[in-house]
Order: structure tokens, then C-alpha cells, then sequence
């Protein structure tokens, strides 16, 4: 596990991008968060795994400064 920040987080789209110091950036989505995702947030990218096209992704990501799961709102609707 390795601190990384997130670079860039879209709400209306559910998936933004980490800044890692192994992998560079990593497109994460909603999903892989156990919490609501803000840009600057300092996380843990706890899996990492390859992309339809085989670049790499943040599969699971935490932040031990914000509330777990359990306590975020629900994810953004997608039309």
C-alpha cells in the first residue's frame, strides 16, 4: 500500500484520477472507494489492477480521514 492523492474527481461521471508514486496516475472509480472521493483527498490504494486496454486502475482505495462505506451517500446516477 502506498499514500497517493487524488489528482481529479468527477461526481457526474463517478471516476477521477490518483496521482501514485509506483504507478502515476490511476483512474479509479466510485466503486473501488470506501468513502465520497474529493480532490486533494489523501488515500491508500489498497489494489491495483489492469484496464480493458491493460493500463493499470485502483481497484480498492481507502482514506483514514473520512467515514468508511457504511457512512456515504449513495453513487451518483448515471443518465
Amino acid at each position: 500500500m502506498a499514500k497517493a492523492r487524488i489528482k481529479s474527481w468527477s461526481e457526474e461521471q463517478g471516476f477521477g484520477y490518483i496521482e501514485h508514486p509506483e504507478h502515476g496516475d490511476l483512474l479509479f472509480d466510485f466503486d473501488a472507494c470506501d468513502f465520497q472521493p474529493e480532490v486533494g483527498d489523501e488515500v491508500e490504494v489498497i489494489e491495483v489492477g489492469k484496464r480493458y486496454d491493460g493500463s493499470l486502475k485502483a481497484i480498492k482505495v481507502a482514506c483514514t480521514a473520512k467515514p468508511h462505506q457504511g457512512d456515504r451517500p449513495p453513487a451518483p446516477k448515471v443518465f
